[in-house]
């Protein structure tokens, strides 16, 4: 278990009256933010952004994808984190379940602020009442967004008092926690399509309840043709009007735990577009709902309802996480500065090339001091704990570690071809025409312990995007749960 100490100095609160709304939200005084602002326009979305939060950390239980999985009402709620950056305020927040994640992300120049801001990264108090007094957020009266430490003197359903306490957060929660930056950070498809047509597909499951397997929803890429999804068991088709694609062969992609899309139902008609970032076949996905003012709504999910960000695959095993202490710490200073960098500009800082930075930055995450922006392909300064976790306490070992540890060790890894393979492919632009792009791919292959055909292939970034191998783990899983031990071994032995 991990403690993490919270005390604010009175419970979140918020204040109406005929002229105006004040949404206190009390920062842990532990961690100091502040950042007080009148919200010059689009209140009604904002509003709505933060109940669609609120409703994923604390009102899932009577949906039917929370039912399935008979949670237990003490099951641990650690409050949302908020990040106050110089360009932009964002909460997060993850499921009981583990199954989601939410990102709520608002522009300053939304807002009018007042005194002093300071920038940084803190809880607050959110309780399940507060999520629900949201509503009371009007445009037709001036609406006040405080944050502090402070406390709010205001009187609220739990009244006014000091709360401090002592939370024990299972290492699993916080871990897979971390480990949906590693699931963002990964290759996969984007495509942007119209509010509606997501709306149709969430209005025909609510309709429609599926009796026989499978469940899923199959995303298809045909070259020449808008992407579509076609919905299990009923093969029932609906086109993503103008949802260009670059692939120029078939493609299709399944992901499983649809019923969750049920989270962003309520923003869809008021959303001018919606990024969906595929990972791969029961992989993560991620839906950016952009609403007006630039705010964004982000859910991130798992491959499928009942397997959490825990559960689901290791995925900083794809990348390499080296790197000195003293090399982390300076990437950490860099990326505290200037608050969002991408590889190429942590290279530069860093003078390495950009696996490194890739691998560093990984790192970073993975020890929660940075945050992927899966639109931007760019990390974010953002410090999960008050003090930094112990890695080595934190993560034991995959056995998968362990395997390609004992291979290494016992010399059982050759390389017998490591070689630059220029890989084509055809990409369709937005205009719809097509254009050939050359990816440079670093291609291992060799022999690890019992298998003697173990094959890698890195991208740009030294990120394991492929691989091949003939033990069981990979046969049955393919890299749906990261690389099997033996491509481990390998890709550890290219890296020495």
């Amino acid at each position: 278990m991990i403690p993490v100490e919270r005390q604010y100095a009175s419970p979140s609160s918020i204040r109406v009256d005929e002229a105006e709304t004040t949404l206190g939200l009390t920062a842990n005084q532990r961690r100091p933010v502040r950042f007080r602002a009148l919200v010059e326009d689009h209140v009604f979305h904002l509003r709505e952004a933060l109940q669609t939060l609120g409703e994923l950390v604390w009102s899932g239980e009577t949906r039917d994808w929370r039912e399935e999985l008979d949670l237990e009402p003490d099951r641990i709620v650690l409050d949302p984190v908020i990040t106050v950056h110089p360009d932009r305020v964002f909460f997060e927040a993850f499921s009981q379940d583990q199954s989601a994640y939410g990102m709520v992300v608002a522009p300053r120049d939304l807002f009018d602020e007042e005194g002093e801001v300071r920038c940084g990264t803190t809880n607050v108090d959110f309780t399940a009442w507060l999520a629900e007094a949201l509503g009371d957020m009007r445009s037709t009266r001036q609406t006040y967004f405080h944050v502090g430490p402070e406390g709010f003197e205001v009187e609220t359903n739990e009244g006014t008092h000091h709360v401090e306490e002592k939370v024990n957060v299972p290492e699993d929660w916080v871990r897979g926690f971390l480990q949906l930056q590693g699931a963002m950070s990964m290759p996969g498809t984007a495509i942007e399509v119209d509010p509606v047509d997501l709306l149709g597909v969430i209005r025909f499951l609510d309709q429609n309840k599926a009796h026989t397997s499978p469940r899923s929803l199959r995303y298809e890429f045909e070259p020449g043709e808008d992407a579509r999804v076609a919905l299990e068991p009923w093969d029932k088709r609906i086109s993503f009007q103008d949802a260009h694609h670059h692939y120029g062969e078939p493609k299709e992609t399944r992901v499983w735990g649809r019923q969750r899309l049920q989270l962003v139902e309520r923003l869809l008609p008021y959303a001018e577009s919606v990024e969906i970032y595929l990972k791969g076949r029961a992989l993560p996905s991620f839906y950016a709902v952009h609403l007006p003012g630039d705010i964004t709504f982000l859910l991130g999910l798992s491959g499928w309802t009942g397997n959490g960000w825990t559960e689901t695959a290791s995925f900083d095993l794809l990348t390499a996480r080296r790197g000195d202490d003293g090399l982390v710490s300076l990437a950490r200073s860099h990326l505290a500065d200037r608050f969002e960098m991408t590889v190429d500009e942590m290279a530069e800082a860093l003078e390495r090339d950009t696996r490194q930075a890739a691998s560093v930055l990984s790192r970073l995450c993975r020890l929660g001091l940075a945050v992927y922006d899966v639109r931007a392909r760019a990390y974010r300064h953002r410090e999960l704990f008050e003090e930094p976790i112990d890695e080595d306490a934190f993560y034991p070992k995959d056995p998968r570690e362990e395997q390609a540890e004992s291979m290494l060790d016992d010399d059982e890894v050759t390389i017998e071809r490591d070689e630059i393979r220029d890989t084509t492919k055809t990409k369709q632009t937005p205009e719809g025409d097509t254009r050939e792009v050359v990816y440079e791919d670093r291609v291992i292959q060799g022999r690890a312990g019992s298998q003697s055909e173990v094959e890698v292939v890195l991208n740009d970034e030294g990120r394991i995007i492929y691989g091949e191998c003939q033990c069981s783990f990979f046969q049955e899983n393919i890299l749906n749960k990261g690389p099997c031990a033996h491509m481990l071994a390998l890709f550890e032995h290219s890296l020495s």
